[in-house]
């Protein structure tokens, strides 16, 4: 999709009216230059042209209106579609499933929602101008005819063969300022390294080089792409220059040898043509941003396609549940494909079954599914085989988003929201008790929906997001690994304390943990599984304390 294309797809309302002002606009630049050749011509006799003055001044002031609505409308219009843009997008991106949306990759996705919008937004005006430059080159083209029909045959030769040479490497190029832009899109990966993975690359000073250099690499191919890209461009540039000089140089020149054409005649047409060198440079200037814009609606509009693959099979909106009874997994088998090394991994085929009010604990070694099978219980992954159900009723497209109503949790790689979004009117009491029984009540408050900071450490970010949850007052809570990083009192704490309470009001808790010894040392009663290879252990499948 080009950039013409995208904006002509989102912007209906207005379009037409943008359009015949752009052509006012040329039509004023056109009027002003006959009003002056004609107002020349007569002061040359030693008369004043009354008429030519008065078209002068009306041109001038219709010129001034229409770029004064151009720039504007033009700035609303392409800031409208770009919000439009950026909130279709972000929708798309919050319906879609867990697995699609991570072989995009979060790259893509900002970039197209930031940088490419941004393209988008610097093309805009540029193009309406080039609008009014082409309506203007039309109309002069038109005067020229009327002075001289050997100079606009010279004029249409020349410029029509100029074009099409300038189109042969346009798709070239387009294709360099998208390579161009995947290579940044890289950079911005390995800046993302750098600075999520920041304690480790300080740890490990080979690491550290590693990384460095292969940000050098990728950034150095993205240079040199554009930098050659934008060669090209110039040397296109440069070309059209010498084309429109030597087109002057044959009006002068050749004109008045094959034709019976007056030297005013020759005069006016010069001066025409030089009025329409600068709307060619324009042009050709133009033309650089433009190709950005297209490999920018390009990104974005495949983007968006692979997004609606997911989206279109975005659940049926339900009211949230409340209670349930049973959740049960049958012969339940997910497989995932690693893209880079091409391993696949497997969980399954499980059977499991969660009633209201358990409290569960899934242990085992890293890497033996314990995520993975807490993401399939939660509704983020599907299952390649088997199914899941609801209280006896399958879960499908139109029931998973009431099933995962029923679910808090906080995962691993869990993300802390400043906001309480979602939460609405909290009990400020409840929150003040709750930060206060985490000890967070000095770290930070709850004002306007809004914790004052969370910048804490990770133990006590985990802390905040477990309050977070609590507040949400779902009946399943999933937490995966929530102790790792708690100090032993908050570790004792939470198994001798919070899961207990928790187990005593009613709550049904699944806990993803590798704390052996406390979990042995538990008296509240709970179901104890153990995973290995992405299957509950056989012989060890439950136990009661």
């Amino acid at each position: 999709m080009t950039f013409l294309q995208l904006v002509r797809r989102e912007m209906h309302g207005s379009l037409p009216r943008l359009v015949f002002m752009s052509g006012l606009g040329g039509i004023s630049n056109a009027a002003i230059l006959a009003a002056v050749n004609a107002g020349a011509q007569s002061a040359g006799t030693g008369e004043v042209s009354l008429w030519s003055a008065g078209l002068f001044i009306v041109a001038l002031l219709l010129f001034v209106k229409t770029q004064h609505y151009i720039l504007i409308a033009s700035t609303v219009e392409i800031e409208a579609i770009i919000h439009k843009l950026r909130l279709r997008l972000m929708d798309k991106v919050r319906h879609s499933e867990l697995l699609p949306l991570d072989a995009i990759g979060r790259t893509e996705i900002v970039a197209a929602i930031t940088k490419e919008t941004g393209a988008l937004l610097q093309a805009s005006n540029q193009l309406a101008f080039a609008g009014q430059g082409l309506v203007l080159v039309v109309f002069i083209g038109i005067y020229i005819a009327y002075l001289s029909f050997w100079a606009f045959a010279l004029s249409v030769g020349i410029l029509g063969i100029v074009a099409v040479l300038f189109h042969a490497k346009s798709e070239q190029l387009t294709h360099g300022t998208s390579e161009a832009s995947e290579r940044e899109n890289r950079l911005y990966d390995r800046l993302t390294d750098l600075l999520d993975g920041f304690k480790e690359v300080r740890l490990n000073q080979g690491r550290s080089d590693d990384l460095f250099d292969d940000s050098v690499e990728v950034s150095r191919t993205a240079t040199n792409i554009k930098i050659r890209t934008q060669s090209e461009s110039f040397k296109r540039l440069v070309f059209t220059q010498s084309s429109i000089y030597l087109l002057l140089g044959a009006v002068a020149f050749v004109v008045p040898v094959v034709s019976d054409t007056q030297g005013s005649a020759i005069t006016q047409t010069t001066m025409a043509l030089m009025f329409v060198v600068g709307v060619c440079f324009g042009l050709v200037q133009t033309i650089p941003i433009v190709s950005a814009a297209d490999a920018a609606a390009d990104s974005i509009a495949k983007l968006e396609e692979r997004l609606q693959v997911t989206a279109d099979a975005a659940e049926i909106t339900a009211e949230p549940r409340i209670r349930f009874q049973r959740i049960e997994m049958r012969n339940v088998e997910f497989r995932y494909v690693h893209e880079r090394s091409d391993s696949v991994f497997q969980v399954g085929p499980v059977d499991f079954t969660l009633r209201s009010g358990d409290l569960v604990f899934i242990t085992g070694g890293n890497g033996s599914g314990k995520s993975t099978f807490l993401k399939l219980l939660a509704g983020l992954y599907e299952p390649d085989s088997g199914e899941i159900t609801l209280d006896g009723a399958r879960v499908n497209e139109k029931r998973r988003g009431q099933y995962r109503s029923l679910i808090a949790a906080v995962f691993a790689d869990y993300h802390l929201f400043r906001r309480l979004y979602g939460i609405a009117d909290p009990d400020p009491l409840e929150v003040e008790r709750l930060l206060e029984q985490f000890k967070l009540d000095r770290k930070t408050s709850l004002s306007d929906g809004e914790f004052k900071t969370i910048e804490l450490s990770s133990g006590q970010r985990r802390r905040l997001a477990l309050i977070v949850s609590l507040l949400e007052k779902r009946p399943i809570l999933m937490l995966d690994e929530w102790a790792a990083d708690q100090d032993p009192e908050f570790r004792r704490k939470f198994y001798h304390e919070l899961l207990p309470a928790l187990h005593r009001g009613g709550a049904t808790v699944v806990v993803v943990s590798h704390d052996d010894r406390y979990l042995d040392e538990m008296e509240v009663q709970g179901r104890r599984l153990r995973m290995d290879e992405g299957r509950f252990v056989q012989g060890h499948p439950v136990e009661e304390h």
